[in-house]
């Protein structure tokens, strides 16, 4: 296999992926924005308000992404449909798709708005992350249902090769979103200042605004004519149970990679406060006191300063995530009109761009951390810590990349069973107790965490790419 890309499967891959790219970078930076204004804030509000969202995060996403993994089995199916040719049929799923996503979104912002209080103090012992977090998490739990059914409807696009669709949504509400964060966390234009509560509202807003635009795209003229969703005779209970099982698996997995990751930001608010193994290495030149300062870091800048790592791997994750999106339709429809070898080319051609284009990004993290961190906080004490796991993050972000397009790819295929089960013995057997081992018993601090997390790339990338060269997913039917 060639290492360049081929040029014509690589421009129909950017075509397709170039919109998603521009959609998630656009979701994603609803968060981020969220991070990088609260942690602009002064003195502890700052520190701990960004702490308190990087603890409600991954808490939101493991909730949401369960249910959102609808799009897993509407987009599979969905792609599956155009490429057998049966636009009606196609237009059935995403009827099916959208009551589930309905019903069940609204049900879990209910509940999340009432229970997430109790549930948020066993997340963090400072009393004043829980108090920000818990109030910035309820708020965005009454997101759910609109995340969920625009999610839905994403899926549906996606297979059917109009992801320019979701792009003008997400477009639409991170314009809205900055806008909103400015007035309401820092109280401008009369608006009340509600600082770290401001901006879960404007999140919770700009997701209603996304959802009634794919709403409205849905029911133009010719979508409507061309694959009648609204048709009470669409509902089909064999087609709800096929979604159902397609999509359990994946949400399931986002479970297990949300509730690691939630036991990784759990580690980092527990790190010993005083000096760890690192802290006799400060006569190194220029490692050693870059260690040394990490060594000496507290629980709550740690906690903080992996958030902020963790904004800036967003980028690498919906990127990647948007080209394995991209795959997802394209292997899909290939395996629909019989064409298992084109399928495979696809999942190939998109690892390599990814891999090329996040590399690039990679060796510039390494170059240069501190530009990369300072985009998400002000706070120098955060960003001294961050440093070293910030480089390490940035020599595994090719891996990253082609291990988060392989897990699509495999989607798109139907292959989620696997990538459950594979996340579900990573997680459990890697990240989790590796990230404590190195981090809390061993004392290697926040670097020993970040250690864990390289090692869990390595090990994605590895067995996602063994799945996938095995070719046993060319047989699944859907």
């Amino acid at each position: 296999m060639r290492l360049l890309p081929e040029l014509q499967l690589s421009k129909r891959i950017a075509a397709l992926a170039g919109p998603v790219i521009l959609a998630m970078l656009s979701q994603t930076a609803i968060n981020l924005l969220d991070t990088a204004m609260v942690g602009r804030l002064p003195g502890a509000t700052g520190i701990d308000g960004v702490a308190g969202i990087g603890v409600s995060l991954p808490l939101f996403w493991a909730i949401g992404g369960f249910l959102s993994a609808i799009a897993i089995g509407t987009q599979a199916i969905t792609a599956r449909r155009i490429g057998e040719g049966q636009p009606l049929l196609a237009g059935r799923v995403l009827s099916n798709s959208m009551l589930i996503a309905a019903g069940s979104g609204l049900s879990v912002s209910i509940l999340g708005y009432l229970f997430i209080p109790d549930i948020f103090g066993l997340l963090n012992p400072n009393p004043n992350v829980v108090r920000l977090g818990s109030a910035y998490c309820r708020l965005r739990m009454l997101g759910i249902f609109s995340m969920v059914t625009t999610i839905a409807y994403k899926g549906f696009f996606d297979g059917v090769g109009k992801t320019y669709v979701h792009m003008v949504a997400s477009i639409v509400m991170n314009v809205l979103n900055a806008f909103l964060n400015v007035v309401l966390i820092f109280g401008l234009l009369g608006f009340p200042r509600l600082e770290v509560e401001g901006a879960a509202l404007a999140s919770v807003i700009s997701t209603y605004v996304g959802l009634a635009i794919m709403l409205l795209w849905s029911v133009q003229g010719d979508i409507r004519r061309h694959y009648r969703v609204y048709r009470l005779g669409n509902l089909k209970l064999p087609l709800a149970s096929e979604i159902v099982r397609l999509s359990v698996p994946s949400g399931l997995a986002t479970i297990f990679v949300m509730s690691g990751f939630q036991f990784f930001m759990w580690v980092t608010g527990h790190l010993h406060p005083e000096p760890d193994w690192f802290a006799p290495l400060g006569f190194i030149p220029v490692l050693g006191p870059m260690l040394q300062g990490h060594a000496l870091s507290s629980p709550d800048l740690a906690t903080s300063a992996t958030w902020v790592i963790i904004s800036f791997l967003m980028l690498v994750f919906m990127t990647s995530i948007a080209f394995g999106t991209a795959t997802a339709t394209l292997v899909s429809q290939s395996m629909g009109s019989g064409d298992m070898r084109m399928a495979e080319r696809y999942g190939w051609e998109s690892v390599k761009l990814g891999m090329w284009i996040m590399g690039a990004l990679g060796l510039a993290v390494i170059a240069w951390p501190h530009m990369f961190l300072g985009i998400f906080t002000d706070k120098e004490q955060v960003i001294s810590i961050a440093i070293a796991p910030m480089r390490l993050m940035g020599a595994v972000t090719s891996l990253m990349s082609a291990g988060l397009i392989l897990v699509q790819a495999l989607f798109g295929a139907g292959a989620t069973k696997f990538v459950m089960l594979a996340e579900m013995a990573m997680h459990g057997l890697c990240l989790v107790p590796l990230s404590y081992l190195l981090a809390v018993v061993l004392r290697f601090g926040l670097l020993g965490a970040w250690v864990a997390t390289a090692s869990y790339i390595v090990l994605l990338s590895s067995i996602m790419a063994w799945k996938f060269a095995g070719g046993s997913w060319k047989k699944i039917r859907l």
